[in-house]
C-alpha cells in the first residue's frame, strides 16, 4: 500500500469521527512524516504512541527501529489499526486511556492529542515520564502558546513552569486546519519536549503541588496564597523576604527558578 492509499482510506474514515473526545483525522502524509521523524527514534528504544485514531502517525512508527505501544480509547478506531498493521510485530496495539496510563517505561512519547485534554495527559507525560528523554506533541495553536507560556502573561501556569525546569521545549511547525478530516475550526502546532537533566522530576512534581496552590487564585497576591498553603503568616513572610519576593507580587509574576527556590524554601 503507498502513503496516498493509506491516507485516502483516513480519510474516507471522516464520517467515524467522535467530536465529544476532539476527533480529527490527520490525513498530511507530509505533516506525519515530519512529526514522527523529529522523535528521532533509536534502535532499542520503547516508543509510546498516545492516541492513535484511524494510524496517521502508526503508519511511519511501523518503520522505525525501536518498539512502540500504540494506545487508544476507541475500540473501533483500534481495530482498524490493529487490521492496518497486523504485520509489524514492532508495534503493539492496545487499548489505553492516556489519562491514566503509566508513562514511566518509555523513552519517547508521541502524539496527536485532543484539546479538551491536553494539558492533563503533558501534565501525565511530563511528571510521570521517568524515561523519556524526548517527547514530539501535535496540539491546537492556542494549547501550545498556553504551554510554552512565559512569567508575567496570562497564560503563564504550574504546567508552564514546569515544562520550563524539567525541559527544552520549543514549536517546531505549525499544520494547518486543512490537514485534518474533519476540518478542526482551529490551526494545530507540533511542539518538541527534551529532558534537560537540570531539576529532577521529584523536584520537578513537588514545584508542580506548590504551583497549584499558589496559582488557585491568581488574582491573590503571592502573600495571601502562601499564607494559605503553609498556614502560617509569619512563616509566609520570612519565607518571601528570605527569597527577596515582594508580598504584593501575583503569581504569574514569578520566574519558574524563584518557583524552585520557594518550594525548596517551604520545605525547609
Amino acid at each position: 500500500m503507498t502513503d496516498e492509499q493509506f491516507f485516502e482510506g483516513v480519510a474516507s474514515y471522516k464520517l467515524l469521527t467522535k467530536a465529544e473526545v476532539g476527533q480529527n483525522f490527520l490525513i498530511d502524509s507530509t505533516a506525519c512524516k515530519r512529526i514522527v521523524d523529529a522523535l528521532d527514534i533509536q534502535e532499542g528504544e520503547k516508543i509510546l504512541e498516545i492516541g492513535c485514531g484511524a494510524g496517521s502517525l502508526t503508519y511511519f512508527l511501523k518503520d522505525v527501529a525501536g518498539d512502540a505501544d500504540i494506545i487508544d480509547i476507541d475500540e473501533a478506531m483500534l481495530a482498524k489499526v490493529q487490521g492496518d498493521f497486523k504485520n509489524y510485530p514492532n508495534l503493539h496495539i492496545q487499548y489505553g486511556n492516556a489519562a491514566k496510563y503509566d508513562y514511566s517505561g518509555y523513552e519517547k512519547i508521541i502524539g496527536n492529542l485532543p484539546y479538551y485534554i491536553t494539558s492533563l495527559i503533558i501534565e501525565r507525560a511530563l511528571l510521570n515520564g521517568k524515561k523519556a528523554k524526548k517527547m514530539v506533541f501535535m496540539i491546537q495553536k492556542e494549547a501550545a502558546d498556553r504551554i510554552l507560556a512565559k512569567p508575567k502573561t496570562k497564560d503563564y501556569s504550574p504546567l508552564s513552569i514546569v515544562l520550563s525546569l524539567c525541559y527544552n521545549a520549543k514549536k517546531l511547525f505549525n499544520v494547518g486546519r486543512s490537514s485534518f478530516v474533519p476540518a478542526p475550526h482551529v490551526d494545530s502546532t507540533v511542539i518538541e519536549i527534551i529532558k534537560n537533566e537540570q531539576v529532577s522530576l521529584e523536584e520537578g512534581a513537588k514545584v508542580f503541588r506548590v504551583c497549584n496552590a499558589l496559582f488557585a487564585m491568581r488574582r491573590k497576591t503571592i502573600y495571601n496564597n502562601l499564607k494559605n498553603l503553609v498556614h502560617d503568616a509569619d512563616k509566609a513572610s520570612k519565607i518571601l523576604a528570605m527569597q527577596g519576593i515582594r508580598e504584593n507580587a501575583r503569581p504569574e509574576e514569578l520566574t519558574p527558578t524563584q518557583y524552585l527556590n520557594l518550594t525548596k524554601a517551604i520545605e525547609c
